[in-house]
């Protein structure tokens, strides 16, 4: 079993993340073969294992070979998520079975660009570069081709961003390969096909599939018929969640599903061509089944009729249509329940993925199948400095204590020793005051101000020492911030030279490794 409290992110370059061992990973794949095959669990017309059988045998043409599978958006991964590919095909090719790249091309970007971290002396700025358009909300599978010329583009600016670097690194290969493949794909299949290019000189080759290809219909139309009781299922999972975690706020991590006047939201993405994505609503009048994108109707299903609609997108079709896809804890549910014989999870998915075990145990009534987590951190060989946030913090300690104690830490022989000193008598005599004369005002008064003239003096004395700790901090936040950029661990795998990423294959568990 998966142990939650190893997830931590690794810290230092070349270190690995895998959970649970090889050996745990080969017994996880067999255990959950097992259990899922022979499960009852009612689903439409049949069982789980029943269904289960068909989307194996339709998405991979065998049920019976081991089915290892990850995912993510197809956007610029970082070697810690390239590590969870390198893992899942070693693991599939011990056991003889198939390694399964879900690329997630229904989730919407946040921006369309590549980080490239630029150089000038021994500077580190970030640098964005833009690839492809795509407006706000829409969805990554809607997200155009790169011409020639603005591949041509692309490749120059990062040239101009690396530098000398550039040659060294995988991005020829990652640029070559946008230039190749169906001119008639799109951005998506551009950019796999580009990645798979890098991926091709390390003999790394996982299966991709777009979850817009995927068949997910059995998984959906059960949703759709007990719309209700799946919603309270998952909002039950997410309170369990947010209580035992600590997690304030009903929008973290994931907002609940809301239900109105009879219409129940379901975990899945609605959207047309050029459009963004709207949550879709079932409700039910009788055996008729309203779909809503948000407040839109988009279909109506017969209830008797789901038992037999082998497509999703089979109601719902034409170029203009309404596209059906599941968000991201559907999709994981879908992906573990009815695909993988062991999904393979980054940290962050692993972590959020507690509630969907939650959903699976309530919703389906079984023990949710285990799972893996695969992660990694490399840095790039970029120039650093010995500040750190604890100068940061030692600084502005230092800057305190001159503006509130300015008597303290100087050189015995000063002239600030002398009004130290004599700050030192008042603050006694004040005390003094206190003790014995506290009715005396007008002496505690007098003694006050003489305390605070004195501080103003020793203040204005220090000023320069002060000035030059407030450049030492501005320099050290500036450096903290270079240094930041510098040991990102998130930055683009082809970025990265190629002796690199072959110590990262040699540090991740190598196929003999599942061989147990």
């Amino acid at each position: 079993m998966l142990d939650f409290s190893k997830l931590i992110t690794p810290a230092r370059h070349g270190d690995v993340l895998v959970l649970p061992s090889p050996a745990e990973c080969v017994k996880a794949v067999r255990r959950n073969s097992q259990a899922l095959r022979s499960t009852q669990t009612p689903l439409l017309d049949s069982t789980l294992a029943e269904w289960r059988r068909r989307t194996r045998e339709r998405i991979v043409g065998s049920n019976e070979r081991p089915v290892i599978v990850t995912g993510h958006q197809p956007a610029f991964i970082h070697p810690g998520v390239w590590a969870k590919q390198v893992v899942s095909k070693r693991l599939a090719e011990a056991l003889g079975g198939i390694a399964l790249n879900l690329v997630v091309d229904n989730d919407a970007p946040q921006s369309t660009t590549l980080a490239v971290p630029m150089v000038d002396r021994s500077s580190v700025e970030l640098r964005n570069i833009s690839f492809g358009e795509l407006r706000a909300g829409l969805a990554y599978e809607q997200i155009r081709r790169l011409t020639r010329e603005e591949i041509t583009r692309f490749e120059a600016e990062i040239r101009s961003a690396m530098g000398e670097r550039y040659d060294a690194s995988q991005m020829p290969a990652f640029v070559r390969g946008l230039s190749t493949g169906n001119p008639e794909g799109d951005g998506t299949d551009q950019s796999v096909i580009a990645r798979r290019a890098v991926e091709a000189d390390f003999d790394i080759a996982v299966d991709d599939r777009r979850v817009s290809q995927l068949w997910w219909t059995p998984l959906f139309l059960d949703m759709l018929g007990r719309a209700e009781r799946f919603g309270r299922s998952y909002n039950t999972a997410l309170a369990w969640y947010r209580k035992e975690f600590k997690v304030r706020g009903a929008q973290r991590p994931i907002p609940d599903l809301t239900s109105r006047n009879g219409e129940w939201e379901l975990p899945v993405w609605a959207y047309r061509s050029g459009e963004t994505r709207r949550r879709l609503f079932v409700s039910r009048t009788g055996n008729l089944l309203r779909l809503l994108a948000d407040r839109e109707e988009i279909a109506v299903l017969h209830h008797d009729d789901l038992k037999t609609i082998d497509e999703l997108i089979s109601p719902l079709q034409g170029p203009d249509a309404w596209r059906l896809r599941p968000r991201a804890m559907t999709l994981t549910i879908w992906a573990r329940l009815f695909l993988a014989d062991l999904f393979i999870h980054g940290i962050g998915g692993a972590k959020y993925d507690r509630i969907s075990n939650a959903i699976i145990s309530d919703y389906f009534g079984i023990e949710p199948p285990e799972m893996a987590c695969v992660s990694a951190t490399l840095h790039l060989d970029l120039p650093r400095t010995s500040n750190t946030p604890e100068t940061v913090l030692n600084l502005r300690r230092s800057l305190r204590d001159l503006e509130w104690n300015p008597q303290g830490n100087h050189h015995p022989s000063s002239e600030i020793a002398a009004l130290a000193y004599q700050r030192e008598l008042a603050v006694r005599r004040s005390v003094e005051l206190r003790r014995t004369d506290g009715n005396n005002r007008n002496a505690r008064r007098i003694t006050f101000l003489e305390i605070r003239e004195l501080n103003h003096r020793l203040r204005t004395m220090r000023s320069v020492e002060q000035r030059k700790k407030q450049g030492e901090l501005e320099q050290a936040l500036a450096d903290v911030g270079r240094n930041r950029i510098a040991l990102g661990r998130e930055y683009f795998f082809g970025l990265y030279d190629r002796s690199v990423l072959e110590g990262l294959l040699a540090a991740l568990p190598a196929t003999k490794d599942f061989r147990v």
